[in-house]
């Protein structure tokens, strides 16, 4: 089984390093593919292309836009058109970092007999972690970004979206920079169910070939996505639920903590919170501040390297 691990990137070379050394420690006959943001700070590529299969793309990065999935189908694209043959694609940012060895968590994946690994929800549902009016603002409407916003811009301008609840037409939104949104009307209905879940998944190759076909048949499906919020929380939920035919595992994997979230960030990790991660059976942790606490990242390889002993 080979692997493939999507890095989208856009800051701190140095940790990015660290990050790929590590996965090709762990996972030595895996595939890398780097997307890394044109507007971050540069990448090391000397560094990162002195590895085997690692392949750094550059490309136009963004938050709570459509760019994610861009950047994830630029590496489904990659490898088809470099006939580059994986079993699965894991997709994780440059500032997660494994908790357990790679080998031992594709073990799990593989003997698993699943599909796929990620994290879903009807997103009308009982089991639904949004509210029903976030769900409808998200993927309701079709959004323009009129400007971004700093942090303080973002508390400044927070009390417009009080329009949100005293109407149903438009929709002003300052969490991934000031957004206007429309109500349109939606591509759902009982052969596409609206789901949602995390960002990061581990996916067998038939699922993801499923996912590229969908959006070559399917345009409009995209489009439409492309013009609502956190489109990466949705979109690919919604096409493989919808499909009825992957066994999928609700679980990504992944370990992160977002009590308290500000503005829909999880929290940089300390050293405080790494038992309870580790503790997760989770793959990935994020996200880790390298130049706030690159020690973390010290801790990690020496648990990683006792681990794998």
């Amino acid at each position: 089984m080979r692997f493939c691990y999507h890095i989208q990137s856009h800051r701190s070379p140095e940790q990015l390093n660290r990050l790929v050394h590590a996965v090709k420690k762990y996972s030595p006959d895996s595939i890398v593919h780097v997307s890394h943001d044109v507007n971050g700070a540069p990448p090391d590529l000397a560094e990162l292309r002195s590895m085997t299969d690692v392949v750094v793309q550059m490309h136009e990065g963004g938050y709570g836009d459509f760019s994610h999935v861009d950047r994830y189908m630029a590496a489904v694209d990659w490898l088809n058109d470099e006939g580059v043959q994986v079993d699965w694609l894991v997709n994780i940012t440059g500032q997660d970092y494994p908790l357990r060895p790679l080998g031992e968590s594709e073990a799990e994946l593989v003997d698993s007999g699943a599909d796929g690994f990620m994290e879903y929800w009807d997103a009308f549902g009982p089991e639904s972690h949004w509210p029903r009016s976030r769900v409808r603002s998200r993927y309701h409407f079709q959004h323009r970004r009129v400007l971004p916003l700093s942090p303080r811009g973002k508390k400044l301008l927070r009390p417009l979206q009080a329009v949100n609840r005293v109407q149903p037409l438009v929709r002003v939104h300052v969490s991934y920079g000031l957004a206007l949104g429309r109500r349109a009307r939606t591509p759902f209905g009982p052969d596409l169910r609206l789901h949602g879940g995390s960002a990061f998944s581990s996916l067998s190759w038939p699922v993801v070939a499923y996912l590229r076909d969908y959006f070559d048949r399917r345009p409009d499906v995209v489009e439409y996505f492309r013009h609502c919020l956190s489109p990466v929380e949705a979109v690919f939920q919604t096409i493989v639920c919808s499909a009825d035919r992957f066994n999928l595992v609700p679980d990504c994997k992944r370990y992160f903590d977002f009590r308290n979230s500000t503005f829909n960030h999880p929290k940089s990790l300390t050293a405080e919170d790494l038992p309870l991660a580790l503790a997760s059976g989770a793959h990935f942790a994020r996200k880790f501040d390298y130049e706030r606490a690159p020690e973390l990242i010290d801790t990690l390889d020496a648990h990683l390297a006792a681990a794998a002993a």
